[in-house]
């Protein structure tokens, strides 16, 4: 169906996956939390690859620290020996 030149296209498919749910969940989780009802069900109806997600957290300004977050993550899965 697409041809996006990679050995193996599952794991394109899994990739998408990931970054959508990572994306998803956080905002999902941090509206919550902040008793953001609107955005909740926003995000939890309508998905278009992480953007509303993405959208909501840096228009609530917390971005930036689920980045830092993310960075710290990844420093500490393959930080070399």
């Amino acid at each position: 169906m697409f041809d996006w030149n990679i050995a193996n296209p599952n794991l394109s498919i899994f990739l998408l996956i990931v970054w959508e749910a990572s994306w998803k969940g956080i905002a999902l989780w941090k509206s919550a939390k902040r008793g953001d009802r609107l955005w909740f069900v926003a995000m939890f109806l309508i998905n278009f690859f992480g953007l509303i997600p993405i959208f909501y957290l840096w228009r609530t300004k917390q971005l930036e620290d689920v980045l830092k977050d993310f960075q710290n993550f990844f420093k500490l899965r393959f930080k070399r020996k």
